[in-house]
């Protein structure tokens, strides 16, 4: 036979019970007054209007800073160090934390944009026990001074420059506020195509550089919803900004020049960021061209400008060597000689092979 206590010789178990159906123990719900949602309203605009003053105090911090680091070169590396500094002494960083509990865990953090700097191990030959004082003192040996890379400096400060304006994006958008930085955006390009040969190496480095400034200048919430972070997202730059409203206009004429402008940018960087040989760089430099000519003619089709684009990959065709490539543009060109009833068909028949038998579940 089972045998049952009563629930007040179990004072643990009765008061889970009740805390499961505390639900039930509840007083009656009871709906604001007129007088007690007013009184809550403006205890919120209270709320938020301290909230918009302290984001915009720290909003204006970080732009002044910034506005001081693309000054010159040497700034930006200063606004850098100052931040790393910050990671690897502020006790409340992960950094921090990690290098005084022993300092197992820093040795295997990837640094950012340690190819920055061309010195030691690139801070991984510490010992366990490193302090954070010396962990940033060997670090700030090794990446600042002369071990800093040809170009780094310049890219930082260049994407100092392009932080800035995300960052007076992101609080229009925040404020939703209208601000058009197209023309900004193509200074900032031609700016990166000047110069190529010194940064085209290390415009992709300086991402997790602009990572530990941002969480240094208290700004990560800070993002726009439109710019990329890191300036070397050309693809997102052109397609989410310059391209879009032309593509929107069905502009082709202007379209087919900003495709023009994005193939020799990213062709200017390409050929100052190869350890290839010149014969090796030719060969990479045809292909890629290539295949940018071969996108460019796609989006042109599609945007109605079907007559010279078909003509143009046509052209382009017959370049194309690599088989796997050459099956995809095939591919490419079959689907965009469907008619739209055709292709229409095919988005079904892709959508029900999807589909479980039986229909849609719901």
């Amino acid at each position: 036979m089972i045998h049952f206590n009563p629930l007040h010789k179990r004072p643990a178990l009765s008061a889970l019970i009740l805390l499961v159906m505390g639900s039930g123990f509840c007083q009656a719900q009871e709906l604001l007054s007129d007088s007690a949602r007013k009184e809550a309203t403006e205890w919120l605009k209270e709320v938020k209007t301290g909230h918009l003053n302290t984001s915009s105090a720290r909003l204006q911090k970080a732009m002044a800073a910034l506005t001081t680091a693309i000054a010159t070169e040497n700034a930006a590396m200063k606004l850098y160090v100052d931040a790393m500094k910050d990671r690897f002494l502020n006790p409340t960083s992960m950094m921090s934390r990690m290098l005084n509990r022993g300092g197992g865990g820093y040795r295997m953090m990837r640094m950012p944009a340690m190819n920055g700097g061309r010195g030691g191990n690139n801070g991984r030959n510490g010992s366990q026990n490193e302090s954070p004082s010396s962990a940033f003192s060997n670090w700030r040996k090794q990446n600042t001074g002369n071990n800093v890379a040809p170009g780094f400096k310049k890219a930082l400060q260049l994407q100092c420059k392009w932080m800035l304006l995300c960052l007076k994006k992101a609080e229009a958008e925040k404020n939703e506020r209208e601000i058009n930085v197209s023309a900004n955006v193509l200074s900032m390009l031609d700016e990166v195509a000047a110069n190529a040969k010194d940064v085209g190496e290390q415009l992709a480095m300086v991402g997790g550089a602009s990572d530990v400034i941002r969480t240094y200048l208290n700004i990560s919430d800070y993002r726009s919803e439109t710019l990329p972070d890191n300036l070397m997202d050309l693809n997102g730059i052109f397609e989410r900004v310059l391209l879009a409203p032309y593509k929107e206009n069905k502009d082709v004429e202007n379209f087919r020049k900003l495709w023009n402008k994005r193939i020799s940018l990213e062709l200017a960087l390409l050929m100052n960021n190869t350890a290839s040989d010149k014969k090796t760089a030719e060969v990479e430099k045809a292909n890629f061209l290539l295949k940018r000519q071969w996108e460019r003619e796609k989006a042109c089709f599609e945007l109605g400008d079907q007559v010279a684009s078909l003509d143009k990959m046509k052209s382009l065709l017959p370049g194309i060597k690599d088989p796997n490539d050459k099956q995809r543009a095939i591919r490419d060109l079959e689907y965009l000689l469907l008619s739209p009833a055709e292709k229409e068909k095919l988005r079904e028949d892709r959508t029900n092979r999807r589909m479980p038998p039986g229909g849609p579940r719901f």
